[in-house]
């Protein structure tokens, strides 16, 4: 399982958090969005390309562009597109960490 450790939170309540977190996937640096308590993220784990942590509920490695974008649409949260096409233009992918409510963007 990958480290998150070290790498940058931005809260999405922040002010300009799709802004910020566009400008750290487009230089390729790692960003984790920490999203509300009641975001939510139904997909399978095997939508977009996603892989399931057979200990725990995070889905990994899925496409970052296609599957934000569809985030995006189902929970009305436009800065999502923001994010979702810097994912796109990278090629980033994305952990989805559903017990913690984090979107978690890397190489």
């Amino acid at each position: 399982m990958r480290d998150y450790s070290n790498m940058p939170v931005l809260d999405w309540q922040a002010a300009k958090a799709p802004q910020k977190a566009k400008a750290q996937i487009l230089h390729q640096e790692p960003v984790i969005l920490q999203m509300p308590d009641d975001f939510r993220i139904d997909i399978e784990s095997d939508a977009f390309g996603c892989k399931r942590e057979a200990d725990s509920n995070i889905l990994y490695d899925c496409d970052g562009g296609e599957l934000l974008q569809q985030v995006a649409q189902h929970t009305h949260l436009e800065g999502l597109k923001t994010v979702a096409e810097a994912c796109t233009r990278s090629s980033s992918r994305v952990d989805i960490d559903r017990e913690r409510h984090r979107i978690i963007v890397h190489d």
